[in-house]
């Protein structure tokens, strides 16, 4: 080994190198599938917001509005 080499041999470089590029891909891949999973949840949040401020107080609702006109006292 000559002095002031970090890696005895180039077979342990390129070694180092493979272990490196794994540690990256699944770096990578990890991130990927966080992602997904966060975007995942942010559509399924915004879809059950949505579904329920459209069924909040104040909305248009035709059964409610059918059954108060047949309980009101003139119809």
């Amino acid at each position: 080994m000559k002095t002031g080499m970090i890696f005895p041999s180039d077979d342990e470089y390129w070694a180092w190198l493979e272990r490196r590029a794994r540690l990256y891909e699944r770096l990578c891949r990890t991130a990927r599938w966080a992602a997904l999973l966060a975007a995942g949840t942010l559509v399924l949040f915004a879809a059950l917001y949505f579904c329920a401020r459209s069924m909040g107080a104040g909305h248009y609702n035709a059964w409610s509005e059918a059954l108060n006109s047949c309980r009101s006292p003139g119809g």
